[in-house]
């Protein structure tokens, strides 16, 4: 049994047609899958904001971001109260590090954080490391708060963030490095 050319040139259009068609879906989905990375990439970059919403007050959340910027040596420059919340500005580096507190409740609290290098640049990654660190405090502050029951909730509210004479606080900090030099 020989098969003529037209048999042959149909039997290969009809493998190529089954070829296309099982491979259309994948493409599909690569292609969605490629556009939902990119997008959530741009997206972050475009802005540059990291944002997390925390299951506890403003206070709370606030005593983290002190903690927060101790531990990442975050020189805050000014606290700002505004409309439901504050607005923590400091440097880090070369970076200008914003941090904006908002009371959606009395337990939930939203947060945004940019870090900035100039007026087109954003860095995204630090913003979101900032907000990582902020919940690692908030996970010590309630570790600190079970064992120490309610002496540690009042502490943790002194922990709030005043503005205090850098001048001074970096004599004293001089004069505690010498004192645990000697």
């Amino acid at each position: 049994m020989t098969m003529t050319n037209s048999s042959k040139h149909l039997i290969r259009i009809a493998a190529c047609a089954a070829v296309m068609l099982s491979l259309n879906g994948c493409a599909a989905l690569a292609v969605s899958l490629a556009g939902a990375g990119a997008g959530a990439g741009i997206s972050h970059q475009v802005n540059g904001t990291a944002s997390r919403t925390f299951s506890e007050p403003l206070d709370r959340v606030d005593s983290a971001v002190l903690l927060t910027s101790k531990r990442l040596k975050i020189d805050i420059d000014t606290v700002e109260a505004v409309d439901n919340g504050q607005i923590t500005k400091g440097k880090v580096g070369d970076l200008a590090v914003t941090i904006e507190l908002q009371t959606l409740s009395s337990n939930l609290t939203r947060v945004n954080v940019t870090a900035r290098k100039n007026m087109l640049m954003l860095d995204g990654a630090t913003a979101q490391e900032i907000v990582s660190q902020m919940e690692r405090s908030l996970s010590n502050l309630a570790s600190t708060d079970n064992s120490r029951g309610k002496a540690g909730e009042a502490q943790s509210k002194d922990t709030r963030y005043t503005p205090t004479d850098t001048s001074s606080s970096k004599k004293s900090n001089a004069r505690s490095k010498k004192q645990n030099t000697i």
